[in-house]
């Protein structure tokens, strides 16, 4: 039984050049959409792989995707991670995963040993919001923005999900159980994803006719569960009336119901809580979790499309993408 197929072979079966294929398997471009799905059926239909090393040293460049992240423990950024390797392999490329920590000297050092790989191309998470640029290498920054940028700026390719509306629909959907003191519970701010989510919970607040306090937001130095434990609880013994706290990601808000919980306040009858994320804990929390939901799906496709694009040396078009959130509601909110 014949356990490899060629290019060769490929090219027969689809009937058309070996140039062709090559031109598919390597995304060159010069061939019909038609000619494209014909060539992808025939090599996922005969299990064909591509030789990557060969085509590294075809480029003077490895075929693989150098990504950066800020913390792979967060549910979150390893279901990006996995979307991302899906669509890369499937562009004919591996993937070099590397984890911060969301520390400036490792991202640096990060970058520093992808540039030495020579990886084709970088999918940059930052942690800190480092206004490094890899020279020469295609990159495509995800979820916040480079230190002093707006987001905007033509050579720098930027996706992220509509935090703002996701900030807003998750403060609207306690405004609309009745909240009136509604607390924010995030990190200190300094990642622009989380600038914005702030951004729409005070477009709700306003719309509503309520003046944003500036003491109900309450702020940890770290994404962690204890660490919003620490901080709701340091509010309510200090005194802070709330009865809504909408939090900057669902792990703040497991740890702000560990804590109310633990002082005897009851969620949602006393207090109403929203995350942001919809990790499978929100799901599965003794209190579920009312959150807004990112579609990593829609996510690595924009950024795999982009980063593509840019290696192909094609003009971006629109260097800036934002990938539509939607709130799901369950018993936190009730």
């Amino acid at each position: 039984m014949k356990t490899k197929i060629s290019i060769k072979e490929i090219a027969a079966q689809a009937d058309v050049s070996i140039a062709t294929v090559s031109r598919v398997v390597n995304q060159k471009g010069g061939y019909s959409a038609e000619t494209e799905q014909l060539v992808k059926r025939v090599i996922k239909e005969s299990g064909y792989t591509p030789n990557l090393m060969a085509k590294g040293l075809r480029t003077s460049q490895n075929a693989i995707i150098g990504i950066l992240i800020p913390d792979i423990a967060n549910e979150y950024f390893s279901s990006l991670v996995l979307e991302l390797q899906k669509e890369f392999f499937q562009n004919g490329y591996l993937t070099m995963v590397c984890n911060s920590d969301e520390n400036f000297e490792l991202e640096k050092d990060y970058l520093k040993a992808m540039v030495g790989q020579q990886v084709s191309g970088i999918v940059l998470v930052s942690g800190t919001e480092l206004s490094l640029k890899p020279t020469g290498i295609p990159t495509v920054y995800v979820g916040r923005k480079p230190r002093g940028s707006s987001g905007n700026e033509r050579d720098i390719v930027f996706i992220e999900s509509d935090n703002i509306e996701g900030g807003y629909l998750a403060t609207k959907e306690l405004l609309d159980k009745g909240c009136k003191k509604i607390a924010f519970l995030t990190d200190i701010l300094r990642g622009s994803s989380k600038v914005e989510r702030f951004q729409g919970y005070c477009s709700a607040l306003m719309e509503a006719g309520i003046e944003m306090n500036p003491s109900m937001v309450l702020k940890v130095d770290k994404i962690e569960e204890e660490k919003a434990k620490e901080v709701v609880n340091q509010a309510l013994t200090g005194g802070i009336r709330m009865d809504g706290i909408v939090c900057a990601t669902d792990i703040l808000a497991i740890g702000a119901i560990t804590a109310l919980e633990e002082r005897g306040v009851f969620v949602p009858e006393e207090i109403k809580v929203t995350g942001f994320d919809d990790i499978s804990a929100s799901r599965y929390f003794r209190v579920p979790i009312t959150t807004v939901h990112q579609y990593n799906d829609k996510m690595a496709k924009a950024i795999s499309e982009m980063l593509m694009c840019l290696m192909k040396g094609e003009k971006i078009v629109d260097n800036r993408k934002i990938i539509p959130v939607s709130l799901i509601q369950r018993k936190s909110s009730e």
